[in-house]
């Protein structure tokens, strides 16, 4: 695959994702830095700029993500759906058995 750097073409994207989608993409994007690094590389021969390049933008793209995540978690907390306790609460107190 060759990169194609055209600066004349960069835009924002934007997407929403599922927690588990983020962390697919993530251990993804460490696997495929992790391949690249120890399984791939040449003997014997300098990496190339596209390489180099290649490496970079994986790296990258991989803090981008791990750092809009966090900022979203921080921002955005779960709240627990508080109804849906107290009613399992009170069927359960309803249900309870007393042994004496």
């Amino acid at each position: 695959m060759k990169l194609n750097f055209n600066t004349e073409n960069i835009r924002k994207n934007k997407i929403e994702l599922l927690d588990c989608q983020v962390d697919l993409i993530l251990r993804s994007l460490e696997f495929y830095a992790y391949t690249y690094h120890f399984i791939y590389p040449r003997k014997s021969e300098s990496e190339t700029d596209e390489e180099n390049l290649r490496k970079s933008l994986v790296t990258d793209t991989y803090h981008q993500i791990l750092s809009e995540y966090n900022e979203s978690r921080k921002n955005n907390p779960i709240e627990p759906n508080l109804k849906f306790l107290d009613k399992n609460n009170i069927e359960f107190e309803k249900n309870k058995v007393k042994i004496a």
